[in-house]
């Protein structure tokens, strides 16, 4: 490393930046980033590995998937609060895990983890990080479809049996959804509820458990207004920080009670 590069302070700011963003990290950018925003060269552990062992394994990560993706630790929260919340349904030992913005597909590996024998499927729409998940999943063991595209068009391909429960994860881009007011879940691109009717749409028939990431501060009208789509929610904020704020999930069902 050049003296410039020791100099570079490895922030969400710089990874996400122009010049940054779409570059494969380095272990040691990865480590990097962790030292200087975290105080930790190990806090970006995926697929339940630290960086040095998913780096050994041949797993690589974009600039900007190493600040965005879900780490493991949120990761395993939400799938104990799956876990835990479909034992109802143990009956029914055919479940299927969807995420239509799966980006690196951290999220559906800690879900599919905590649903044995369930298979995943996830959508992505940017070509670049399609190729890198691509690539990355085979080190991963879970049984993952990544599918490459918008999922709306592409959703009516993979409609199940009405027997067959279907968990959501949904964390779309947030764009100008952070308000004075907190997360305004109207206003992610595209906006929750529209996910939710994308959805119902085509598994009208199946039990739905519909995982909303958000975290402690969101603007309660918007709150409000999704849970009323739900036969019946909760919400889960973890006492865990990440970039100075508590993530949590909104955990809705419908047609549970079939």
């Amino acid at each position: 490393m050049t003296q410039k590069t020791f100099a570079q302070r490895y922030d969400r700011a710089f990874l996400l930046s122009e010049g940054k963003r779409n570059q494969v990290m380095a272990l040691w950018e990865v480590q990097k980033f962790g030292v200087d925003s975290y105080g930790d060269a190990e806090y970006v552990c995926i697929y339940g590995m630290p960086p040095t062992e998913w780096y050994r394994r041949g797993v690589r990560l974009l600039a900007r998937t190493t600040v965005e993706a879900v780490r493991d630790r949120l990761g395993d929260l939400i799938g104990q609060d799956v876990e835990r919340l479909v034992h109802d349904a143990a009956s029914i030992t055919t479940f299927r895990v969807i995420d239509p913005f799966a980006g690196s597909c951290n999220a559906l590996y800690w879900i599919l983890r905590h649903l044995p024998g369930s298979n995943g499927v996830g959508f992505e729409i940017d070509e670049t990080i399609f190729e890198m998940t691509r690539r990355n999943l085979p080190s991963v063991g879970r049984r993952i479809e990544l599918i490459r595209g918008d999922y709306k068009p592409l959703l009516d391909r993979h409609r199940a049996p009405s027997a067959h429960v279907i968990v959501v994860f949904l964390a779309p881009p947030w764009g100008d959804a952070l308000t004075d007011t907190g997360l305004d879940l109207r206003r992610t691109k595209p906006p929750v509820a529209e996910i939710v009717e994308d959805f119902e749409r085509i598994f009208k028939d199946n039990r739905v458990l519909y995982v909303t990431q958000l975290h402690q501060s969101i603007e309660p009208v918007s709150l409000t207004e999704l849970r009323q789509r739900f036969d019946s929610s909760g919400l889960r904020i973890y006492d865990i920080n990440v970039e100075g704020m508590k993530p949590g999930v909104l955990l809705g069902k419908k047609r549970w009670a079939l």
